[in-house]
């Protein structure tokens, strides 16, 4: 018996059912392949689904990760912003010092003392004082870097006038004679009478006038124990009790006291006691 070469198909609706005659050898062909496009439309349907969810899940990271980057780069920035403030205080300060210091002059050394004093010197003086022990001798000083600035203005720094040195500090022979033997609290630096001498430092005026060895001189305290001492003046052009800065004129050379000739003693006490000078000079290399 043969098998009959048409089929029937029912399409079901909720309206209304139809019925369709199809080829039976076409639709025993069609059946694997609507079998396998109906596998591979679920397939798709899954992955587009997958894909939608992995899509939400990536923006939801990213949306994450931006915001993490954009608290990350605020807080760098801020960092950073810090930084460079406090590099800007630290370059302003440092350039405050190197403007004092040079106003200072020390980075300019003053001239050498002759070698040989064993011969009389006609730009030296100052009290005789017997030869005793060496004075207590100030090196280094340890400052803290914030207030480096502030310590420097209240420290003896730079020269008195800009002159060679004519007597150092220390023992040395009679600069009258040239024999015998005395201890020299200062340093004396050559000069011409009515040249301008400068404070070194800020302070105020202890005493003003004349003293026996000194002649005309100016004692300045300073606020961290130090004093400065100018002596042998042709003229004194502060008064006892005025405040007076770093740089400021406090006379004139002369050559009173106990003078061989027209110079400034230059004195720096500490506690009351005489220091070398030098050392506050110049923070030149040697």
């Amino acid at each position: 018996m043969n098998k009959p070469n048409r089929s029937t198909v029912l399409i079901v609706d909720p309206e209304q059912t139809k019925s369709i005659e199809v080829n039976t050898r076409l639709l025993r062909y069609l059946k694997p392949t609507l079998i396998g496009l109906s596998i591979a439309t679920i397939v798709l349907g899954i992955g587009v689904v997958s894909l939608a969810i992995h899509s939400y899940t990536t923006a939801k990271d990213n949306q994450s990760l931006r915001q993490k980057v954009g608290d990350l780069e605020g807080f760098t920035s801020a960092e950073v912003n810090a930084k460079i403030n406090e590099l800007r205080k630290s370059e302003k300060a440092v350039l405050e010092l190197q403007n004092y210091l040079q106003e200072r002059g020390v980075y300019n050394a003053p001239a050498q003392p002759p070698t040989d004093d064993s011969k009389p010197n006609n730009a030296a003086g100052g009290p005789a004082l017997k030869i005793s022990a060496s004075m207590p001798f100030m090196g280094s000083f340890a400052q803290n870097t914030q207030n480096l600035l502030e310590a420097a203005k209240k420290l003896p720094l730079g020269v008195p006038a800009p002159t060679e040195i004519s007597s150092r500090f220390g023992n040395r022979f009679n600069p009258f004679t040239g024999g015998g033997g005395e201890f020299h609290p200062g340093l004396d630096f050559r000069g011409e009478i009515g040249d301008p001498i400068k404070s070194t430092a800020s302070g105020v005026v202890n005493f003003a006038g004349y003293q026996n060895g000194y002649g005309n001189v100016v004692r300045i305290s300073l606020d961290n124990g130090y004093e400065i001492l100018f002596g042998h003046m042709s003229e004194i052009d502060v008064q006892q009790g005025q405040t007076v800065q770093a740089g400021d004129v406090v006379g004139k050379v002369g050559s009173t006291g106990r003078s061989t000739g027209p110079h400034i003693h230059y004195e720096i006490r500490k506690d009351g006691a005489p220091i070398d000078p030098e050392p506050f000079l110049t923070l030149s290399a040697r």
